[in-house]
């Protein structure tokens, strides 16, 4: 043992007055390697129905995953397939377990309950979505492959847009929707929650007044600016886009065109002529015109408010308020 402990000692000394004399040599060593577990798992719904299947959910730790196992301790209520999809069997609770297969990383559980009253879930793929589609809470939503609907634009409560990139991740619904655009390959959607107000841009007519808090659902129709000449393609018309590209002031529906798919937007501090149907400050044979075109649905004419065509006051765009105008005309030109 003395003598084992003074030849190592001696190599330890020899080590290192060798350092001092020739260059260090290269030392080989184990690469550390790094192995993840799971930190935590979860399900889109606690509740599911018979014959409904749900994937587990896992957050894992930074690393190199290990292979898991999982297992039903009621396989009779709920079963589970080695990718963590558990299948509702029947009526009843059943407790999933992870199980690591590496020495790293503790056990975890979730519990599931599984209920004969549930309404299923269901996955929708993006290409089979269409414009106007109501979406329940927890349905999923699957990009597959065909280029329609890899984002989803929605709508929440700070007036603006939440991105769900469905191409990287099935997304899951936390509230009841409704797809309500599809814009080179974006999705708009719509959520049901407290604290946004929805009008449909449909139901307008001339003369109706837009509370400006309000998101207008435009669906595939297109705004336009009365005082301005360009279009805005939005699904969903946010509060903050009137005072970008409408005007201050009191918000009015100026017209609405079903065949054109157009919905023209007027504010109050836009000083406006009677019958000034061009837009160009001034009442002349030339709104005549270019209303008598726009009611033939001619799109040659120049109709930048035509608004100011209701020259009863009725609410509606029709011949009478192009015999008032030329008899308006009539009376100007004496």
């Amino acid at each position: 043992m003395h003598r084992q402990f003074t030849s190592l000692l001696l190599a330890g000394c020899l080590c290192c007055t060798a350092a001092n004399v020739i260059p260090t040599a290269t030392l080989s060593s184990h690469a550390l390697t790094i192995v993840a577990c799971v930190k935590k798992a979860s399900v889109s719904k606690d509740t599911i129905a018979v014959g409904e299947s749900v994937k587990i959910e896992l957050e894992w730790s930074t690393g190199a995953k290990q292979d898991l196992i999982f297992t039903s301790d009621n396989a009779d209520v709920a079963s589970v397939d080695g990718s963590g999809t558990i299948t509702g069997v029947s009526a009843g609770s059943a407790v999933i377990t992870i199980k690591h297969t590496g020495t790293v990383g503790t056990d975890k559980q979730l519990t599931v309950t599984v209920s004969g009253d549930e309404t299923p879930s269901t996955v929708y793929n993006t290409s089979e979505m269409t414009l106007g589609m109501k979406l329940k809470i927890n349905d999923t939503i699957h990009y597959d492959g065909k280029n329609t609907g890899f984002v989803a634009n929605i709508v929440n409560t700070k007036g603006s847009y939440d991105l769900a990139f469905i191409n990287e991740k099935d997304y899951v619904l936390p509230f009841d929707a409704e797809l309500v655009g599809n814009l080179a390959g974006n999705f708009y959607i719509a959520p049901e929650i407290e604290g946004i107000t929805y009008l449909d841009g449909r139901t307008l007519k001339s003369g109706d007044i837009i509370d400006r808090s309000t998101h207008l659902l435009c669906y595939d129709y297109e705004i336009k600016s009365a005082a301005k000449s360009t279009t805005y393609a939005y699904p969903v018309f946010l509060p903050e886009y009137y005072g970008k590209y409408i005007g201050e002031g009191e918000i009015r529906v100026n017209t609405v065109d079903s065949e054109k798919k157009l919905i023209v937007l007027e504010s109050a501090d836009v000083t406006t002529v009677k019958g000034d149907v061009n837009g160009d400050g001034s009442f002349a044979v030339s709104d005549a015109v270019a209303f008598s075109k726009w009611l033939m649905n001619d799109d040659s004419g120049s109709a930048e408010n035509m608004s100011s065509a209701d020259l009863n006051d009725d609410g509606k765009l029709n011949v009478f308020d192009l015999v008032l105008m030329r008899n308006a005309l009539r009376e100007q030109e004496n």
